[in-house]
């Protein structure tokens, strides 16, 4: 409550100084600055607080229309009116999400000059243009240009000052500015105060063109706040001088009330030739420092982080690499830098390189390739790579950023589980997943016409009779025989699998049907001259059914390993240690 009372005295002040200093005939305020308190206040209020600021400034209003202008009959509509503008221009800038940071940037400043000098003076013009012509002596055409020049230019040109003042940003300015910032704001000030006395000090020549200079300056130096000052200087040392009929306005002949208009429409075009120029330094400021702090954060990670972090340009070639790129890498960061990845031995191949641009460019989006690389010791390792594309503001592409990680330990990890999991424990043969994988592929070949081949399922004969007798670790050594036998007699294109139990598979990779019945009688003699011994000195003996089956077009893997696995039944019921060819 004590802020929206202040905000109604502060108001009151401004309307009262406007009817008495620039009313003429008997019309409306040929300025007014009143409005631009409320329309600050609202901006940046809560919506709950703003009934309190809108009462105290429709009381405001009413007492400065009752008592100074067109009476209290008048005073309820206007103070309506009035109230009305400023409450419209905060709920449209609000909508636009323009009402708090309008003055942070160039588009900022457009859109709220937009709204607070053309689009709602213009239709709140019409109104207060009406009541003037009800209750006053001048014309509703005439009224409507004054209210329109009187409420735009103002808002326009004290609506900054007043949001400058009510947010705390001079507050805010002051304290943070040191000394010789002061001290140069208070140099600015003066030379400001000196310009504007000086251009409308005199009546003989057009120098309105001067105070521009200084104010870029200050726009240049002290930023929004500078810039609002300087403003406000040049207003209130031009406006004061241009009522009491003097300054470089009076050499255009017009009656006063029109050079007031003409004075505002002046301080309005520079207000709009300033502002914005603050606008875009202020956010250019703005960008530098959080460019500043993302290269301080930037260095930090990259100096402190045990990745390589590299930076490349647009033709790939490394403009900067990470102190961690010896670590990494084993060659120097002025090793790296002007070279491209490829040409290196610890960078990827071209096509890699080619294949991460390509992604990086076409979606836009971070990838990630691994490569084997050799380091300057000869040694080989994995390193892996993650990617970001570097983009323009228009979305042109300009660079990369990688991060580089040696992953060496994690891909020897990555092929132990691989191979545990596609081989049998006991055997070291492959498994039954590996098996069925391989044998998809050469199914596939077979149906591209690229070759062909056989399989063998072998059985060994009375394997339940061996574990009764011996026990399961003695079979366990028979079927390592098994494997060790298999391994000797197939060629070295072969695959070799443990499918289950005392079953086994083998892949005879390009083999005919006569080959592959020879690889398997080598097999099948091998496993019945081995004879496996038990740790007690007892030797083992056994033999082994197999049946064979061709890979050929059109049959699926099941198909063909029921085929082979027919064969191997009819091959055990014809007496065992033989093979059979499926049908």
């Amino acid at each position: 409550m004590a802020r929206a009372i202040a905000i109604g005295i502060g108001y009151f002040l401004l309307a009262v100084e406007m009817i008495l200093l620039t009313r003429f005939d008997g019309g409306l305020a040929s300025l007014w600055l009143a409005t631009s308190v409320l329309t600050a206040e609202l901006m940046i209020a809560n919506r709950a607080g703003w009934w309190a600021s809108i009462i105290t400034c429709l009381i405001a209003n009413f007492a400065a229309t009752a008592l100074f202008s067109f009476g209290p009959v008048a005073a309820l509509p206007f103070a309506v009116v009035n109230v009305g503008e400023a409450m419209l221009v905060a709920t449209l800038l609000r909508r636009l999400r323009r009402a708090q940071s309008y003055l942070d940037s160039l588009e900022g400043v457009i859109v709220f000059a937009l709204v607070s000098a053309i689009i709602v003076p213009g239709v709140t013009s019409v109104a207060g243009a009406g009541l003037s012509a009800t209750f006053g002596a001048m014309p509703f055409s005439t009224e409507y240009r004054t209210w329109l020049f009187a409420h735009g230019l103002g808002m326009l040109t004290f609506t900054p000052l007043m949001t400058l003042i009510l947010t705390g940003r001079f507050r805010q300015w002051w304290q943070r500015s040191g000394r010789t910032d002061r001290v140069e704001c208070a140099v600015w000030v003066a030379v400001m105060m000196a310009t504007s006395l000086i251009v409308f000090g005199q009546s003989t020549a057009p120098l309105l063109f001067v105070p521009i200079l200084p104010l870029i300056i200050i726009a240049f130096r002290l930023e929004q706040v500078g810039t609002v000052m300087g403003i406000i200087i040049l207003a209130t040392v031009g406006g004061l001088i241009t009522m009491a009929g003097h300054g470089p306005v009076r050499l255009l002949g017009t009656d006063p009330a029109n050079q007031l208009r003409l004075f505002q429409f002046y301080l309005a075009t520079t207000t709009l030739t300033v502002l914005p120029v603050a606008a875009e330094l202020s956010q250019r400021r703005a960008l530098f420092r959080r460019v500043g702090e993302s290269e301080a954060r930037f260095k930090l990670i990259t100096e402190s982080s045990t990745d390589m972090i590299i930076s490349l340009d647009r033709q790939g070639i490394i403009t900067y690499a990470s102190p961690s790129a010896f670590e990494v890498t084993g060659f120097t960061p002025e090793q790296l830098v002007g070279r491209r990845p490829h040409e290196l031995a610890c960078g990827p191949d071209q096509a890699t390189m080619d294949a991460a641009g390509e992604a990086i460019k076409l979606a836009g989006r971070p990838t990630t390739v691994e490569y084997p690389a050799r380091t300057p010791t000869g040694e080989n390792r994995w390193f892996e790579a993650h990617t970001r594309g570097l983009f323009d503001g228009e979305g042109h592409f300009t660079g990369w950023v990688s991060a580089i990680r040696d992953i060496s330990v994690r891909k020897a990890l990555e092929l132990r589980l691989a191979h545990a999991a596609s081989t049998d424990p006991l055997t070291g043969l492959a498994n039954r997943r590996r098996f069925d994988s391989l044998l998809e592929r050469k199914i596939d070949d077979r149906r591209a016409n690229r070759g062909c081949g056989c399989i063998a399922l072998f059985d060994i004969d009375f394997f339940k009779r061996v574990n009764d007798a011996y026990g399961h670790a003695v079979g366990d050594l028979v079927l390592e025989t098994f494997a060790a036998a298999a391994l000797r007699s197939v060629r070295g294109e072969d695959h070799v699998a443990r499918l289950g139990g005392e079953e086994f598979g083998i892949i005879l990779d390009g083999a005919t049907v006569t080959q592959a019945i020879e690889i398997c009688e080598r097999v099948r003699h091998a496993i019945a001259r081995d004879v496996t011994r038990a740790p007690d000195g007892t030797e083992v003996s056994v033999t082994v059914s197999a049946g064979v089956a061709e890979i050929t077009p059109g049959l699926s893997r099941l198909q063909l390993m029921r085929a082979a696995d027919e064969a191997l039944y009819r091959a055990k019921a014809g007496g065992r240690d033989q093979l059979a060819l499926a049908a």
